[in-house]
């Protein structure tokens, strides 16, 4: 069957069956990651096989590491494009995707026990699914290239010919997901190895907001057409630079009037996060509260405007959410980072422009690292020339004096 023809059938069908926005929104990024991963193996005609690959194909190429969201998405748009090619109808029912293990007996015998111990390790989920797939990856590796090894029995060149037939972008993640399988099996040998590997950083400039395109974002989130909700959700990402994952959950009790700060615990990092709520976010979040939050069966802060009122679910909830207001303040996306992660970039790229401490910035983003902070320094063009020009003054001073 022609990819093209049975992708169009599939939009179609979710359309008909009545699913919301954000969830088509969702599979056409979906759609459109296949035609690309489908042009690229030579491929035009569906078959199992360019399915069941793509479906695993869930290492993102940004970051270059496991992406959950894409484990289940591609997963789940795999199942519904074989249920129509077996029965010529879109199966919609819920499957959960089983979990990936190595197929053989000894590697899936050491995936089940390393998963065992991640859990009893890691309290975040993201934590331990990255950590799974990079077992995951390691062992269908050896399972390819070196039949059955014992993990007792690995050696540096092993390791470092895995690291070297790994992508560019993916290298860093994989010596990551290495340390931790080589902390697992207690062999500090090979943790020696992996200290003296470097693996090529990939920072760019990040394009945020201009100070007119903030401004008519204000504008759009004071009409009267803007749900009240998304403006407080807005004005909130602006300020504090909270993650999608972790806005969706924030609850009432998160907020400390009295106090006027609020508060959550971050699911990335499992750190608690404190900071002021200025006025104008306080104003945005009482006036939803007040005017517009139904009464809904839960405590969460943020919920659905329409019945049954639930929680918002997921990240693309936010993204669909970011895309209408900056539609509606004529920002274009360019080269940006669109949905709560752009807020983010651009509340962390604020506060270096006013001179925050890169420490007082990491405390508020969560991180735990604060090198982990300097990411954000690259979105301000202005301060990076600052830092560049002196220098290159200092050198034609120094050259000058040598010279003459």
């Amino acid at each position: 069957m022609d990819i093209n023809t049975v992708c169009t059938l599939l939009i179609e069908a979710l359309k008909n069956a009545g699913y919301n926005e954000s969830t088509i929104f969702n599979y056409q990024g979906a759609v459109r990651r296949f035609k690309a991963f489908c042009k690229e193996h030579g491929v035009t005609e569906y078959s199992y096989e360019i399915g069941k690959l793509y479906a695993d194909a869930v290492i993102s190429p940004k970051i270059g590491k496991f992406s959950k969201e894409r484990y289940h998405l591609q997963g789940r748009f795999f199942r519904l494009i074989e249920s129509y090619v077996n029965t010529g109808q879109f199966d919609f029912s819920v499957t959960t995707r089983a979990r990936v293990q190595p197929s053989g007996e000894y590697y899936g015998k050491v995936y089940s026990d390393y998963c065992y111990y991640l859990r009893e390790r890691y309290d975040n989920e993201n934590t331990r699914h990255f950590y799974e797939y990079g077992m995951y990856s390691f062992l269908s590796f050896l399972e390819r290239g070196y039949d059955v090894c014992p993990l007792e029995s690995l050696t540096t060149s092993i390791i470092l010919d895995y690291v070297k037939c790994s992508k560019p972008e993916r290298q860093r993640g994989i010596l990551c997901e290495l340390r931790n399988i080589c902390r697992y099996l207690d062999r500090n040998d090979l943790l020696m190895a992996l200290s003296g590997i470097h693996a090529p950083g990939h920072h760019r400039i990040i394009p945020v907001l201009e100070t007119e395109e903030q401004e008519r974002i204000k504008s759009v989130t004071e009409d009267n057409e803007t749900p009240l909700r998304d403006s407080a959700m807005i004005l909130l990402g602006l300020t504090t630079g909270i993650r999608a994952c972790d806005i969706i959950k924030l609850r009432l009790t998160d907020i400390d009037w009295r106090n006027d700060t609020i508060s959550w615990k971050q699911s990335k990092t499992g750190n608690l996060v404190c900071v002021p709520l200025t006025p104008a976010v306080g104003n945005a979040i009482a006036r939803y509260l007040t005017r517009q939050r139904p009464d809904a069966p839960n405590d969460y802060l943020f919920v659905r405007l329409i019945a049954p009122f639930d929680p918002l679910s997921c990240h693309s909830s936010c993204y669909m959410m970011v895309k209408r207001i900056l539609e509606k303040a004529h920002v274009s996306k360019d080269e940006r980072i669109l949905g709560m992660h752009m807020l983010r970039h651009n509340a962390a790229s604020t506060m270096v422009r006013n001179e925050v401490p890169v420490e007082t910035i990491a405390a508020i983003l969560g991180h735990s690292d604060p090198d982990t902070t300097s990411i954000y320094i690259t979105t301000d063009e202005i301060r990076l020339k600052e830092c560049v020009l002196p220098l290159v003054t200092y050198r034609r001073r120094c050259i000058h004096e040598r010279l003459y």
